[in-house]
This record gives structure tokens, C-alpha cells and sequence, in this order.
């Protein structure tokens, strides 16, 4: 968590709630984590403490910044340029935990099934993901203006998906934030 104090450790409400959950306590140092859009590192930060962190991001323009941004941990760093919903150069079985947040909130339904495919082969049996998505059902979107925001994507379609993959739906939290959903996979042991 030093890494994350010195770079800003301030998570407003229902976002410290997320990083309780569905972050912070599935890493550990013996952990291989992989993010999926990472950007300028907000979440980034607490995946530090973790044996590796896989860095998938569609613009490689950040792989520097990251580096840049957390000198300290930039030796725990694997950067994997992504063309679309795949995870290239990543083996089979080789991650223990998967997170994304504010990424899946954009991709339209078939990315995700995509994505969901790509994480459950990188996934060690037995192992979880995290993974914020838009709900276009929830209230938030009753103002036409934030529809063009977030992918058409609700909480039938996901559990369809997880289903689809043969995940474990550990738990499917619909209540913590106003505009999207967490799911927590398990790949079965």
C-alpha cells in the first residue's frame, strides 16, 4: 500500500467499497494478477503488491507512463498490447486473479463474451476475476444523454455469458455502484 499512498490513496465511497471487495484481498505477494484497461494506473496501484501484474491495454502509450508513474514496482510490470478482445502472450493457467474496472463499461455484449473466453484460458483453476460492467437497466440511464456512455450491456446478458463460460458466478453485486455491476468469477478447480 506505500506505492498507493504515495501516489494518491484518496477512493471516494462506493469505490473504496469495490477495492475492498473485489481488489485488494486476492492480492497478495505470491499472486500473478492481470488488468484489463488499465490506463493511467488508477487501479493499477493496488494490484503493486502483487508477484507480477499483466498490464492488457489497448493503447501501449501507457506502458511508459506506468513505468514512469511507479519506478519502484516497474520490475513487477508485463505489458501485453492488446488489437481487440484477446489477451496475446499470455499462457494458459498462468494468472490467479483478473480485474478490470471502467473498461467492460464501454464494450459492446459480444467483446465481453470475448473477453470472458480470453480470461477463463489465462485463469489457474480455481482462481477469480473481477469485473465492472455497465447495466444500461439501472436508473442512472434515464437521462438519454448517458446511454451512448456505457456498452448495451445488463445483468441477464453477463450471468448468460458467465454461464456460457463455465465460470463460477461467486457473486453478482448490483447495488454498490448507480450505473454498472461487479461480477466475481471463479474458473473451477
Amino acid at each position: 500500500m506505500a506505492a498507493a499512498a504515495r501516489h494518491g490513496d484518496r477512493v471516494p465511497g462506493n469505490l473504496a467499497k469495490v477495492r475492498k471487495r473485489y481488489l485488494e484481498r486476492f492480492v497478495t505477494p505470491e499472486t500473478v494478477a492481470l488488468e484489463i484497461g488499465s490506463g493511467g494506473g488508477r487501479w493499477t496501484r493496488y494490484l503493486l503488491p502483487a508477484h507480477e501484474v499483466i498490464v492488457v491495454e489497448l493503447n501501449s502509450d501507457f506502458f511508459p507512463y506506468l513505468e514512469k508513474r511507479f519506478p519502484e514496482s516497474a520490475h513487477k510490470f508485463r505489458f501485453v498490447e492488446t488489437p481487440g478482445y484477446e489477451i496475446p502472450d499470455v499462457e494458459n493457467d498462468s494468472v490467479d486473479f483478473v480485474f478490470s474496472f471502467g473498461t467492460f463499461v464501454h464494450i459492446d455484449p459480444e467483446g465481453i463474451d470475448e473477453y470472458l473466453g480470453e480470461i477463463r484460458r489465462v485463469l489457474r483453476p480455481g482462481s477469480v476475476a473481477s469485473i465492472q460492467y455497465g447495466d444500461r437497466t439501472k436508473k442512472y440511464f434515464a437521462r438519454r444523454e448517458r446511454i451512448e456512455l456505457f456498452s448495451d450491456m445488463n445483468a441477464p446478458q453477463m450471468e448468460g455469458f458467465v454461464k456460457g463460460h463455465a465460470f463460477e458466478l461467486v457473486e453478482h453485486d448490483r447495488k454498490t455502484l448507480n450505473h454498472s455491476n461487479v461480477v466475481l468469477l471463479r474458473k473451477p478447480a
